[in-house]
């Protein structure tokens, strides 16, 4: 029998938890995101040596599973920061810096590499003489890409992107491993003192199933703003 009196009690503890899940989900998508576009420009423009190494780093973070990057992040990061800093005379109080940190550091990573793949993709999209056009009515290499590219490369990356993101809320539960009491975490060690483990992943589910509804209208949302701006620029 499913225990409906401790989903009731646990469902107020597993909604507070939902600012650390979209905390973590937030912030690596935007940091990573905009690292991602950087590689994209880079690998677009090939730049020498610098383009190679970002081709190498964007293989190698897709190559590795997300649970190894959050432990590499978690355990390995610490004692470099802790050792650069005796090496300059300073001694870093890594225990100090809450897990979320060490998490969303590994999550950013993850999300720059799979994003600058869909920005590049994007960007060779958009029709290279618009920035022969834009150059032609006076605008700068930074205006014609803000103006004109950018636009144009969002509308095209942005159903990706969503997916992304939905795929990098869901993956924000393995920081459970590394201590952040994120959704899942917070609904497993509610469940552990009586076992109610179905009735725990049960509201897991309702509740990523309602984040995962909300975000996907919100893209679908921008999506569709964007189709529109890009229509009116290619009239």
């Amino acid at each position: 029998m499913i225990n409906l009196g401790f989903i009731l009690e646990s469902t107020p503890a597993i909604i507070k938890a939902i600012p650390i899940t979209l905390l973590m989900a937030f912030s690596s998508a935007i940091i990573g995101w905009i690292l991602g576009l950087g590689i994209a420009l880079i690998r677009k423009a090939n730049i020498a040596i610098v383009a190679q190494v970002c081709a190498v780093f964007v293989s190698f973070m897709r190559g590795v599973p997300m649970v190894i990057l959050l432990y590499i992040a978690y355990y390995a990061l610490p004692i470099l920061i802790y050792n650069y800093g005796l090496s300059i005379g300073v001694e870093i109080d890594v225990n100090a810096v809450p897990p979320v940190i060490y998490a969303i550091s590994a999550l950013l990573l993850d999300q720059a590499a799979y994003s600058s793949e869909i920005f590049r993709s994007a960007l060779s999209a958009v029709d290279e003489g618009q920035m022969e056009a834009a150059y032609s009515v006076g605008m700068t290499k930074t205006q014609a890409l803000v103006r004109i590219i950018f636009p144009q490369a969002f509308a095209i990356a942005i159903p990706n992107l969503g997916g992304l993101f939905l795929g990098l809320v869901k993956g924000t539960s393995l920081a459970y491993y590394v201590g952040v009491y994120e959704i899942t975490a917070t609904a497993n060690l509610l469940a552990m003192p009586a076992l109610n483990f179905i009735e725990s992943y049960i509201m897991t589910t309702i509740v990523y199933e309602v984040i995962s509804f909300i975000i996907n209208k919100l893209f679908r949302y921008s999506e569709n703003r964007l189709k529109r701006f890009r229509a009116g620029m290619t009239v």
